[in-house]
């Protein structure tokens, strides 16, 4: 019987010891709810071995390096309780995040924390495939857009583990929300606290995740980040915003974007970016700026409340 491209579901579990299966070791499997899941179960180098040996064509490869990569893209969506993280918060930590709950005020805020040393367990099954990465670490990125509901898209790198046949579990999706739609009944948008007409943000942390294995010692690593943005807005009379001066001046300026209402928000911000230099566009015959945006250092912060 063939193997349905379709039947795919990802778990996971937060690590307590870096590069065991917390699964195996009794941690509750969570399961993610998104779209666009995509496993690369063999990646890394292989090296010919490039024999003189009289015979012409191919030689013999070695691969010398082997470790799994998974990228899937989940909702940008509140939490069942803003009180506690949603539940794509705990894939934050093994991004270079912590994750920051609070009852009074009642929300929660994942912050950039360059000494994080989170990692997952992830379990891929594929078809009756199970394909396991320990010690898995990754970056981000989100989008949104006007009359789209948002998502937040995770690339993880993680140590191979044999693939074994196995059947797939029931999940359990109970943790999380169906987003709101991003527009004008749900969405604010601020630069500097003043409303600006937003038509997309995108946003990458860019994290450098490297794997390193040396004798004795195999780990995926975040090594550095450089988050960038985009985002593009109708564009103002110059009166209103001189996106121009503010991109020659070189200021920091707050952004500030969430959808839903407080109970069911979620959202985005920094108070320390840079404008880059605009550039024209169009939508639907009205004149746009897209203006690449310089994020400072570890100033940006999600949050659901």
């Amino acid at each position: 019987m063939a193997r349905k491209e379709k039947k795919k579901v990802i778990g996971f579990a937060l690590e307590s010891v870096y590069g065991l299966d917390a699964v195996a070791g009794g941690a509750t499997m969570q399961f993610v709810l998104g779209r666009e899941f995509s496993l690369t179960p063999l990646a890394g180098e292989s090296q010919s071995l490039e024999y003189d040996n009289g015979a012409m064509g191919q030689s013999p490869q070695i691969m010398t390096e082997t470790y799994v990569t998974a990228e899937f893209t989940v909702d940008l969506a509140a939490s069942t309780d803003p009180v506690k993280s949603a539940a794509w918060g705990p894939l934050m930590k093994a991004c270079l995040r912590k994750v920051e709950e609070s009852a009074s005020p009642a929300e929660t805020w994942y912050s950039i924390d360059e000494d994080a040393t989170g990692s997952l367990t992830l379990y891929f099954y594929q078809s009756g495939a199970l394909h396991q990465m320990v010690g898995s670490r990754g970056s981000l990125s989100f989008s949104a857009k006007a009359k789209g509901f948002g998502g937040i898209k995770f690339a993880f790198t993680g140590l191979f583990v044999p693939v074994t046949e196995v059947a797939h579990p029931t999940p359990d999706f109970s943790a999380w929300v169906t987003p709101l739609k991003i527009g004008v009944q749900n969405s604010s948008f601020t630069i500097d606290g003043v409303a600006a007409k937003l038509i997309s943000l995108e946003y990458d942390q860019a994290n450098q995740v490297p794997y390193q294995e040396y004798v004795g010692h195999e780990e995926v690593m975040i090594t550095d980040y450089q988050p960038t943005a985009t985002m593009v807005i109708e564009a103002p009379k110059l009166s209103e915003l001189d996106v121009f001066a503010l991109a020659e001046a070189g200021d920091e300026h707050e952004l500030v974007f969430s959808n839903g209402p407080v109970g069911n928000q979620v959202g985005w911000q920094s108070p320390r970016v840079q404008f880059g230099r605009a550039s024209y566009g169009d939508q639907e015959g009205t004149q746009t700026y897209s203006i690449p945006l310089t994020v400072i250092a570890d100033s940006d912060r999600f949050f659901t409340r």
